[in-house]
């Protein structure tokens, strides 16, 4: 279920992003820094959108349900003890991977507010009303 809700969750999040522009940084970043943020977000929006897939298709491949906050998906697949083991080993690599992104992404944010000294961290924090 934790993963479905964020499958969900960032379904969402796209479609914010989508519709709302990016805040400016400044000091602005180079070009290679723009281009490798650009990047890095989109193996993150990919590993949060694959992760949760995979985990709904080895459940699907498992012939188990798929309960999400009181009901049921349909399976994504037809249930295939094979296909399961795979499924398995690519949800739990990928997942794996998610780690190591997760700790690079924070490794990030502290560098551009602590070495680049932007406001790539404060614009990431909620508004503050006064």
């Amino acid at each position: 279920m934790v993963g479905l809700l964020i499958l969900a969750l960032v379904v969402v999040r796209l479609l914010v992003r989508v519709g709302s522009p990016s805040p400016r940084i400044v000091p602005e970043l180079s070009p290679l820094m723009l281009t490798l943020a650009k990047l890095a977000h989109l193996v993150l929006y990919g590993f949060l959108i694959l992760t949760p897939l995979l985990g709904w298709l080895l459940l699907s491949a498992g012939g188990k349900p798929i309960p999400f906050f009181g009901l049921e998906l349909p399976a994504l697949i037809t249930p295939d003890d094979g296909l399961k083991g795979t499924i398995k080993e690519l949800h739990e690599t990928l997942a794996n991977i998610g780690y190591a992104l997760i700790a690079l992404h924070a490794a990030a944010a502290i560098y551009h507010h602590h070495v680049l000294k932007d406001n790539t961290l404060t614009n990431m924090l909620p508004e503050r009303r006064s």
